[in-house]
């Protein structure tokens, strides 16, 4: 299987986790039904295949910081995909959105440097990340963290269209 099969593959993913993290944004808050659970999972399997894509697209042009937002994003999904729980007295889930949340913003500074997907993708990164946390930390209402999904997924869905329609990647 070619590199460019496989990048296309983590574009997809991307699509997948975009469209789905948007959709479960408008999905009430609380105690979740086994059927979000099951898509909660779905979500967090298509970010981390996506996150590989992503990388994998603009690696040679991301630099450090792309590469240490990626490592971080990766660590925070692996760390909510499974069963919520507590290590060492610390909310894991909580831990793990953190993770994603700056190793988002800096894989979208090293996405900015590396200029290979559209200029939105980072920006709406970066919003979604000042959005949620501010709307976490505050307590704020739910339309915050509702926005914030929508940025986050919105992004995805850019960069993985970026990575699927990419004439170079299609003639392998």
């Amino acid at each position: 299987m070619s590199t460019s099969y496989l990048l296309r593959l983590g574009g997809l993913a991307a699509i997948i986790a975009g469209i789905l993290r948007s959709g479960s944004s408008f999905l009430p808050y609380g105690q979740p039904t086994v059927v979000q659970e099951l898509l909660y999972l779905v979500i967090d399997i298509s970010i981390l295949f996506g996150l590989l894509g992503v990388y994998g697209y603009q690696s040679t042009d991301a630099g450090r910081s792309g590469l240490f937002g990626f490592v971080l994003a990766v660590i925070g999904t692996a760390m909510i995909t499974g069963p919520d729980g507590t290590l060492g007295g610390v909310q894991e889930y909580v831990v793990g959105a953190l993770l994603i949340s700056a190793g988002i913003v800096f894989l979208a500074i090293g996405s900015w440097h590396a200029a290979r997907l559209p200029r939105y993708v980072p920006v709406l990164w970066v919003i979604s990340t000042v959005v949620g946390v501010s709307g976490f930390a505050l307590s704020g209402p739910p339309a915050l963290l509702t926005i914030a999904g929508l940025a986050f997924g919105a992004g995805f869905i850019g960069a993985g269209m970026k990575i699927w329609l990419d004439p170079a990647l299609r003639a392998c």
